[in-house]
C-alpha cells in the first residue's frame, strides 16, 4: 500500500483500513449502502478505504448480476466488508501495521574539529586512568 500523504497514513494506522488492505489478493464480498454487493478479488486499497476489485460480479438490489473486469468502490459507499474465514484478523492487522512502519533513520553526525579534539582528549584521559 502506498500512502500519498500524512492524512492517509494517519487513517491507515487509526482505522481498520489495514485489515482491508490485508485482504488484497483474496476473494471477498463488499456490501454497499444501496442494498447491492460486489463479489471479487481485492486488488488495491488506499488509506481512505477506497477499494479496487478485479474479476467482480456486481449484484444490485433486485438480484440482477452484472460481471465486471475491474470495479472501483468509493469508501463512502461501503457498508460492510466480509472477512474470509481463512483470514485471522489480529495477525493480519499486526502484519499490515508492521509493513507500514519505517525504521527510524539515524543521521550520521558530522565530525567537526571540536568533536575530534574532544575524542582525542577522552582517549588520553582513558589511557591515563588505565596506567594508574
Amino acid at each position: 500500500m502506498y500512502c500519498a500523504n500524512a492524512r492517509e497514513k494517519y487513517l491507515f494506522f487509526n482505522n481498520l483500513v489495514c485489515l482491508v488492505n490485508g485482504l488484497c489478493g483474496k476473494y471477498t464480498t463488499v456490501d454497499l449502502r444501496n442494498e447491492s454487493f460486489v463479489t471479487g478479488k481485492i486488488d488495491q486499497v488506499d488509506g481512505y478505504m477506497n477499494i479496487v476489485m478485479t474479476d467482480t460480479v456486481f449484484t444490485d438490489g433486485r438480484g440482477q448480476e452484472h460481471p465486471f473486469e475491474m470495479f472501483f468502490i468509493q469508501a463512502r459507499n461501503i457498508r460492510y466488508v466480509h472477512i474470509p474465514d481463512e483470514v485471522r484478523i489480529v495477525p493480519t492487522i499486526k502484519e499490515q501495521v508492521q509493513k507500514m512502519r519505517q525504521p527510524a533513520r539515524k543521521k550520521p553526525i558530522p565530525r567537526t574539529y571540536k568533536m575530534k579534539r574532544l575524542m582525542e582528549q577522552q582517549s588520553e584521559t582513558l589511557k591515563l586512568i588505565q596506567k594508574n
